[in-house]
């Protein structure tokens, strides 16, 4: 009949509809942290950019979720309040509750850094974040030994290999860990092999 023709037509607009929305708001994120990283770059010479970027790739490939499309926009995002002037309420304003939450909670604390160490202080953290928060946290690490096997200096190379692998291990035997955070975690294992 023409009403259900209308309905079904009603319902593929609507679809679509809601597909740009999600899309756009992914975009609109990928383009307000690349604003906010000009300039900024990564040990080896690339523009910052393609370390988030590169997170959201792994989140996108290991997580499932009816909230993914937020979590890859928390992934764009989860370095701007640590290394740029955005706050938490801006982040809010644009994008909303949960990922403004989740990039704080992936936001680095200088000072207890400073006061405890940063392999205590990232064991600590990652035992208690959201279960959304560590699934970007291990992406934004499995990003981060990516090039470990050719990366500064062996020494540090070494010491970097000793910090991940005492904090998953600490992760693993202080916390319960979903599928998603036990595919990453062999990941990130799997490329520190690589070290020797």
């Amino acid at each position: 009949s023409d009403e259900s023709k209308k309905r079904s037509k009603k319902s593929t607009v609507m679809k679509r509809f809601k597909i740009w929305l999600k899309e756009s708001s992914t975009l609109k994120a990928l383009r307000y942290a690349t604003k906010a990283h000009s300039g900024q770059t990564r040990s080896s010479g690339e523009p910052y950019i393609t370390h988030p970027k590169s997170v959201a790739r792994f989140l996108r490939k290991y997580k499932t979720s009816k909230n993914l499309d937020k979590l890859v926009q928390a992934a764009l995002l989860h370095d701007t309040i640590e290394d740029t002037d955005t706050t938490h309420e801006d982040l809010e304003k644009m994008f909303g509750g949960l990922v403004a939450s989740l990039v704080s909670q992936l936001t680095s604390d200088k000072k207890q850094i400073e006061k405890i160490g940063k392999k205590e202080y990232l064991s600590r953290k990652m035992a208690t974040m959201s279960s959304y928060a560590l699934a970007i946290k291990l992406a934004d690490r499995l990003d981060n030994v990516q090039d470990i096997a050719t990366a500064k200096t062996p020494e540090w190379r070494e010491k970097y290999k000793r910090e991940t692998i005492g904090i998953l291990h600490r992760l693993e035997s202080e916390r319960k860990l979903s599928a998603t955070h036990t595919k990453i975690i062999k990941a990130i294992k799997d490329k520190l092999s690589e070290v020797e």
